[in-house]
């Protein structure tokens, strides 16, 4: 089978350069696995922060990367019972993070395309325990490009926020996981405000169904003009992409009892030092959680959803498998708005 592998971490073009395509031996369910055809795979931005050596551990040149993916079952290991060759599935990214009492360090072991081989190959193994069964009515490519965001999303905005309706939802930019966090945001009957550089991508947003929308370019103080626009109103939920570089202003936008998920760092780096005062938050009475990812229970919550309300991802572009190197130079450039994919078989 062929398979892409990332190379050395921090290679040239911005760790670009060390992504390489080669040939593997077919894998082998063992006991408690499922042996899956890959249909397309996603990328996320933490899987550009790998390639240059900015996230995760040290990972050996020969991981395959990409943490979302769809699959078809070939072949089950001894002991499988609950999957059947022929059914679609999905996984989590944290593999071994079934429910809200397994949390721990150890889930950081089996990290999807990056502690433990991902999606970009033509076939994988997967533990049958994490494998999730995907509802007919969800598309290839609604769950080739899913795990991350819905699983980070859900947990930031539902579980720990409670977004719903009568709460105003936040979100900074216009990738995979803010226009996912609008979909499931308006899916939920929430009112949504979303912050990009680009006026033509924030006028889709408003399409889609964003309530308020703020040019940051042209208003460096955008959390005053959000406010302005909302009429003092600030966000109950913050799903915070951005992270501790522009966080005072993330503050500021957020309203009395605010709850704060924060799970990216656009704006810098996960190392960034903290740049607000602690009198908002204790003004405001604001939470603040910081949200990796999230379990397998909150992947099937957000699949039910997805399911029944018809949500479909916002392709960007599509690669064919051949073209792994071009998808990841597409979402460097920033061009994108909503997500990348790959195409590995029909």
């Amino acid at each position: 089978m062929r398979v892409w592998e990332i190379g050395p971490r921090g290679a040239g073009a911005g760790g670009l350069e060390g992504l390489r395509m080669t040939e593997r031996d077919d894998p082998i369910a063992g006991s408690g696995q499922v042996l899956v055809r890959v249909i397309a795979a996603g990328l996320n931005y933490r899987d550009l922060m790998q390639l240059r050596g900015h996230y995760g551990p040290e990972n050996p040149d020969t991981r395959i990367p990409l943490t979302d993916g769809v699959g078809i079952v070939e072949a089950l290991g001894e002991g499988v019972s609950k999957l059947a060759i022929g059914d679609r599935v999905v996984v989590h990214n944290f593999l071994p993070w079934l429910d809200e009492n397994s949390f721990g360090y150890h889930v950081f072991a089996q990290d999807m395309g990056i502690s433990t081989d991902g999606w970009l190959a033509e076939k994988l193994l997967l533990p049958a325990n994490a494998a999730i069964k995907l509802p007919d009515c969800v598309s290839d490519e609604t769950a080739a490009t899913l795990a991350v965001a819905a699983c980070t999303v859900w947990h930031a905005m539902v579980a720990f926020g409670g977004a719903g309706p009568g709460k105003l939802v936040l979100v900074q930019g216009t990738g995979g996981m803010a226009i996912f966090a609008l979909q499931l945001a308006k899916a939920l009957g929430a009112d949504f405000a979303i912050t990009s550089s680009s006026d033509e991508k924030l006028a889709k947003s408003r399409a889609m169904g964003a309530d308020y929308t703020v040019n940051y370019r042209e208003c460096d103080d955008w959390a005053a003009a959000l406010l302005e626009q909302t009429g003092g109103r600030g966000a109950d939920v913050v799903v915070d992409t951005v992270g501790f570089a522009e966080f005072s202003k993330t503050i500021a936008a957020t309203a009395l009892e605010g709850r704060i998920g924060t799970l990216g760092a656009l704006s810098g780096s996960p190392a960034d030092k903290a740049d607000f005062s602690q009198g908002p938050i204790l003004g405001k009475n604001i939470t603040i959680k910081g949200i990796t990812s999230g379990h397998r229970g909150m992947f099937v919550d957000a699949l039910e959803v997805i399911a029944n309300k018809g949500v479909e991802m916002l392709i960007d572009r599509e690669f064919a498998f051949e073209d792994a190197a071009a998808a990841f130079a597409h979402l460097d450039s920033g061009a994108h708005m909503g997500k990348v994919m790959i195409r590995v078989s029909s």
